[in-house]
């Protein structure tokens, strides 16, 4: 209807019509054929307009939040093989250059519990937890640093690295870490690769967490927590502690434990 009416203004300009009666009969014309073309080819009455935003508001509530959650989930992957490529090879060189993990100078951390229950480092541990920090800085990117402490109502800061992953709690154990022994158990180091803050209860309680993972410090290098099957189901698959999940991440790459329950390191390792 519209190149009808462009039509009819432009005959008027070239004097192609020259009475009213023949300029009303051609808008009249053109307002029955824009009429009917509107008709035909696909114009919405305000119901069916409302009616289909409804079906796309549905259609976008059901699909939107798993997008949302997969690409969460494929972003904290990323977090931590990234951290456990970084961070081997940073140890790695912290070993060359400053001989055995047991003889760095540390003691072993020492746990105490508050009056809420739960567990908290002492002070003399918090600084030997920095005290690792510092020699292993030398080999890291940073883009934060703030001391260990205990103060649970505020997640541990700890270590920042550039991509925001938060090296924020540890356990060193020197005295058991036998140089002789490759398997032997050094430590533990625990990583957040999402939300800053833990989740508490109403009485500060620490809740689990399923974006903290743990990585065993051993004599020669750095292995994920969570790699054979009977620790994967009973601790990460059974959802009792989602920080042995990372084996699963490292091995796997996904975090498929969160949506199914039949997975099994050896002869299922996804959901699909």
């Amino acid at each position: 209807s519209e190149m009808c009416i462009r039509d009819s203004m432009n005959r008027v300009r070239n004097k192609n019509i020259d009475t009213f009666e023949e300029r009303a009969t051609h808008v009249a014309l053109c307002d029955r054929v824009g009429s009917y073309l509107r008709y035909w080819c696909g114009a919405f009455t305000l119901a069916e307009v409302i009616i289909t935003l409804g079906i796309i508001g549905i259609v976008a509530a059901m699909t939107i939040p798993s997008l949302v959650q997969d690409y969460r989930e494929k972003a904290q992957v990323t977090r931590v093989k990234k951290f456990y490529s970084v961070f081997s090879q940073a140890y790695a060189m912290a070993l060359q250059d400053n001989g055995p993990f047991d003889t760095w100078g540390l003691s072993d951390s020492v746990q105490n519990i508050d009056e809420s229950g739960n567990g908290i480092q002492s002070e003399e541990s918090l600084a030997n937890n920095d005290k690792f920090m510092q020699i292993m800085s030398k080999y890291l990117q940073k883009a934060g640093y703030e001391k260990f402490h205990s103060n649970i109502q505020k997640e541990n800061v700890g270590f920042v690295l550039p991509d925001g992953t938060n090296i924020s709690a540890m356990w060193l154990q020197p005295s058991k870490c036998d140089s002789s022994n490759v398997n032997s158990y050094c430590g533990d180091v625990y990583i957040h690769v999402g939300n800053k803050k833990g989740n508490y209860n109403e009485n500060g309680k620490k809740l689990v967490n399923n974006d903290v993972f743990a990585f065993i410090i051993q004599p020669h290098r750095i292995y994920p927590v969570g790699t054979s099957n009977t620790q994967f189901k009973d601790k990460c698959l059974s959802g009792k502690n989602y920080s042995h999940c990372s084996g699963w991440v490292i091995m796997n790459g996904n975090m498929d434990y969160l949506h199914c329950k039949d997975l099994d390191i050896n002869t299922k390792t996804s959901c699909k």
